[in-house]
Protein backbone atom coordinates (compact mmCIF):
# COMPACT_ATOMS: atom_id res chain seq x y z
CA UNK A 1 0.00 0.00 0.00
CA UNK A 2 1.78 3.19 -1.11
CA UNK A 3 1.65 6.54 0.44
CA UNK A 4 2.58 10.42 -0.04
CA UNK A 5 3.81 12.41 2.56
CA UNK A 6 1.94 15.73 1.73
CA UNK A 7 1.15 19.35 3.14
CA UNK A 8 -1.93 20.48 4.14
CA UNK A 9 -3.32 23.50 5.65
CA UNK A 10 -5.11 23.88 8.60
CA UNK A 11 -9.00 23.90 7.78
CA UNK A 12 -11.70 24.14 10.07
CA UNK A 13 -14.95 21.88 10.33
CA UNK A 14 -18.54 22.09 11.89
CA UNK A 15 -20.85 19.12 12.01
CA UNK A 16 -21.71 16.40 14.29
CA UNK A 17 -20.66 13.75 16.16
CA UNK A 18 -20.75 9.95 16.57
CA UNK A 19 -19.25 8.11 19.42
CA UNK A 20 -17.73 4.64 18.23
CA UNK A 21 -16.82 1.50 19.71
CA UNK A 22 -12.90 0.46 20.15
CA UNK A 23 -11.77 -2.10 17.15
CA UNK A 24 -12.69 -5.19 18.68
CA UNK A 25 -11.18 -8.19 16.68
CA UNK A 26 -13.68 -10.71 17.65
CA UNK A 27 -16.45 -8.67 15.72
CA UNK A 28 -14.08 -6.58 12.85
CA UNK A 29 -14.98 -3.39 11.62
CA UNK A 30 -18.52 -4.41 11.46
CA UNK A 31 -20.07 -2.33 14.32
CA UNK A 32 -17.83 0.89 13.72
CA UNK A 33 -18.70 0.84 9.95
CA UNK A 34 -22.26 0.85 10.46
CA UNK A 35 -22.19 3.91 13.12
CA UNK A 36 -20.39 5.81 10.58
CA UNK A 37 -22.36 4.46 7.69
CA UNK A 38 -25.34 6.03 9.46
CA UNK A 39 -23.79 9.01 10.83
CA UNK A 40 -22.71 10.00 7.24
CA UNK A 41 -26.44 9.09 6.05
CA UNK A 42 -28.01 11.14 8.79
CA UNK A 43 -26.41 13.98 8.82
CA UNK A 44 -23.98 14.87 5.08
CA UNK A 45 -26.51 16.69 2.93
CA UNK A 46 -24.88 15.38 -0.24
CA UNK A 47 -21.86 13.33 -1.28
CA UNK A 48 -19.04 16.05 -1.82
CA UNK A 49 -18.84 18.64 0.63
CA UNK A 50 -18.01 16.59 3.63
CA UNK A 51 -15.17 15.13 5.78
CA UNK A 52 -15.44 12.23 7.87
CA UNK A 53 -12.81 12.62 10.94
CA UNK A 54 -11.87 9.84 13.13
CA UNK A 55 -10.80 11.21 16.28
CA UNK A 56 -10.26 10.97 20.05
CA UNK A 57 -11.74 13.12 22.13
CA UNK A 58 -11.80 13.38 26.01
CA UNK A 59 -10.65 9.37 25.75
CA UNK A 60 -13.36 8.42 23.19
CA UNK A 61 -13.53 7.40 19.79
CA UNK A 62 -15.64 9.74 17.99
CA UNK A 63 -16.95 9.98 14.07
CA UNK A 64 -17.31 13.65 13.14
CA UNK A 65 -19.50 14.45 10.11
CA UNK A 66 -18.32 17.70 9.00
CA UNK A 67 -17.67 20.28 6.54
CA UNK A 68 -15.95 23.78 6.32
CA UNK A 69 -19.35 25.31 6.22
CA UNK A 70 -21.33 23.06 8.15
CA UNK A 71 -23.48 23.34 11.13
CA UNK A 72 -23.29 21.06 14.13
CA UNK A 73 -22.43 20.47 17.96
CA UNK A 74 -18.68 19.89 16.91
CA UNK A 75 -16.07 21.80 15.47
CA UNK A 76 -12.82 20.56 14.64
CA UNK A 77 -9.46 21.92 13.61
CA UNK A 78 -6.89 19.97 11.37
CA UNK A 79 -3.86 21.23 11.68
CA UNK A 80 -1.45 22.46 8.68
CA UNK A 81 1.16 20.13 8.75
CA UNK A 82 2.78 17.10 6.89
CA UNK A 83 -0.40 14.00 6.42
CA UNK A 84 0.61 10.48 5.10
CA UNK A 85 -2.17 10.55 1.87
CA UNK A 86 -3.52 7.38 0.97
CA UNK A 87 -5.90 7.15 -2.01
CA UNK A 88 -8.57 4.19 -2.89
CA UNK A 89 -11.50 3.59 -5.65
CA UNK A 90 -13.10 1.00 -2.39
CA UNK A 91 -16.45 2.79 -1.37
CA UNK A 92 -17.68 -0.58 0.54
CA UNK A 93 -17.54 1.05 4.54
CA UNK A 94 -16.15 -2.15 6.44
CA UNK A 95 -13.48 -2.17 3.30
CA UNK A 96 -12.89 1.55 4.25
CA UNK A 97 -12.09 0.65 7.44
CA UNK A 98 -10.13 -1.96 6.78
CA UNK A 99 -7.44 0.10 4.59
CA UNK A 100 -7.88 2.82 7.47
CA UNK A 101 -6.72 0.57 9.50
CA UNK A 102 -3.46 -0.71 6.73
CA UNK A 103 -3.00 2.58 6.08
CA UNK A 104 -1.91 3.33 10.13
CA UNK A 105 0.12 0.10 9.30
CA UNK A 106 2.05 1.07 7.11
CA UNK A 107 3.05 4.08 8.52
CA UNK A 108 3.61 2.79 11.89
CA UNK A 109 6.43 0.34 9.86
CA UNK A 110 7.65 3.47 7.51
CA UNK A 111 11.33 4.35 8.30
CA UNK A 112 10.78 7.65 7.55
CA UNK A 113 7.60 9.03 9.55
CA UNK A 114 5.91 8.51 12.65
CA UNK A 115 1.96 8.98 13.51
CA UNK A 116 1.44 12.24 14.86
CA UNK A 117 -1.94 12.64 16.12
CA UNK A 118 -4.99 11.31 17.36
CA UNK A 119 -7.26 11.37 14.68
CA UNK A 120 -7.50 10.97 11.02
CA UNK A 121 -9.18 12.78 7.93
CA UNK A 122 -11.25 11.04 5.45
CA UNK A 123 -11.57 13.50 2.40
CA UNK A 124 -14.87 12.90 0.62
CA UNK A 125 -14.61 16.04 -1.27
CA UNK A 126 -12.14 13.94 -3.32
CA UNK A 127 -12.99 11.65 -6.40
CA UNK A 128 -11.64 8.43 -4.32
CA UNK A 129 -11.57 7.99 -0.54
CA UNK A 130 -8.54 9.80 0.47
CA UNK A 131 -7.37 9.19 4.25
CA UNK A 132 -4.51 11.79 5.62
CA UNK A 133 -2.84 10.43 8.99
CA UNK A 134 -0.77 13.38 10.62
CA UNK A 135 2.96 12.21 10.51
CA UNK A 136 6.29 13.45 11.84
CA UNK A 137 9.71 12.59 10.23
CA UNK A 138 11.93 10.36 12.79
Amino acid sequence: MAFEIVELKEETFTGTKSEIPEFDPQKGFGPMSEIKEAAFTKFAKNEKDYVGINASLDGLQYYIVASVDGTGDTTFSVPAGKYAKFVTSETDRPALDGFIGGAYGEVSQSSDVAIAGSFNLEDLRKSEFTIYIPVVAK
